[in-house]
């Protein structure tokens, strides 16, 4: 690990000024040509800031596009604005949550976004600082860093371990985008982009067996489910089921135990996310746990290391995910 002597014989400055600039001493004075040199030192030799800092504090805008009966709905994003809270606190960044992009003033020092926004609003967000984090998703590469779950790694070990397990063919059951303004936008989420890639690469796609809403919620879920009922008048029920969220599999269950599919007996279910409702319902969901504290350890830890550095070159942070095994779904030996 790169030490601040290290970085201070380099630069050419004493132990002391480095520590002071790096640790933010709010009573520090240096000139813009030796900050700068000084912080692209450290950059260079790959420097890693702390997770707490001392004296200044960051103004940090956090755009929270999550509509309120969705959040309620999907505790997972509950979960991950609790931990950019604790965590912003803990690295001594000033989080300030806003749910339009319009909210925002000008003198931020970064900026972190979670949720759908439409062009202007991402115009809107690349205007404001250089220094900006999308947390979940990522619209535009290469205006913004992100931090966000591997969604193609999680897609691909859910097909493998339906496979392995004999369960073919397979299914999908999924949602779209929303957009602010409660209408549905219906781009192609990347669940689907990588589920159907994966199983046409396996010669195994088969597009009946696609079921796409519009909410990741358990009322979209339930309608989905319907829709599966309903396909069995003219074709096969799926012996496998990927389904895109929580949420969306209680639904889908619930569907399923009013019209007599057995779980996993008829057809099997691999869920994501592993929000708490997930070991209660019957039977019990095997989801990917998606960690939303490390989402959000990771984001704050790359909007801050942006700031102090003032880095340029975006970065796409991906989080891998752990299959955890319960009745929808038992584990493969």
């Amino acid at each position: 690990m790169t030490t601040i002597r290290e970085i201070a014989a380099k630069a050419g400055y004493s132990p002391a000024t480095v520590s002071r600039l790096l640790n933010n001493d709010p009573t520090f004075s240096i000139s813009d040509h030796a900050r700068k040199k000084i912080l692209q030192t450290a950059q260079n030799l790959n420097y890693e800031q702390p997770n707490t800092t001392h004296g200044l504090t960051y103004q940090v805008a956090v755009v929270f596009a999550v509509q309120p009966q969705k959040e309620l709905g999907d505790i997972y994003f509950s979960n991950l604005r609790q931990s950019l809270a604790e965590h912003g606190d803990q690295a001594n960044l000033a989080l300030t949550f806003y749910s339009s992009v319009d909210q925002i003033p000008d003198d931020i020092a970064g900026v972190m976004a979670v949720g759908e926004f439409d062009a202007a609003a991402l115009a809107r967000l690349r205007s404001l600082t250089p220094h900006r984090v999308f947390v979940d998703s990522n619209p535009d590469p290469h205006h913004f860093n992100s931090v966000q779950p591997n969604l193609q790694a999680i897609t691909e070990q859910a097909i493998d371990q339906l496979i392995a397990a004999g369960d073919t063919p397979i299914g999908l059951i999924n949602g779209g985008y929303w957009d602010n303004d409660q209408q549905v936008t219906h781009h192609q989420d990347p669940r689907q982009k990588y589920f159907e890639s994966r199983l046409r690469e396996l010669q195994l796609f088969d597009p009946r067996f696609m079921f796409i809403g519009g909410e990741f919620s358990v009322a979209s879920g339930y309608a989905l489910g319907k829709r599966v009922v309903e396909s069995l008048a003219t074709q096969a029920l799926p012996k496998g089921f990927l389904i895109g969220s929580d949420p969306l599999a209680v639904g889908v269950l619930q569907a399923f135990n009013e019209n007599k599919i057995t779980v996993p007996t008829d057809t099997a279910i691999i869920s994501i996310n592993d929000i708490d409702i997930a070991r209660y319902v019957a039977p019990p969901l095997t989801t990917f746990h998606i960690d939303t504290d490390d989402l959000a350890s990771q984001a704050i830890s790359t909007l801050k290391d942006a700031i102090i550095f003032d880095r340029t070159q975006k970065r796409m942070v991906l989080v891998d995910a752990k299959l955890v095994y319960r009745k929808s779904f038992p584990q493969v030996n």
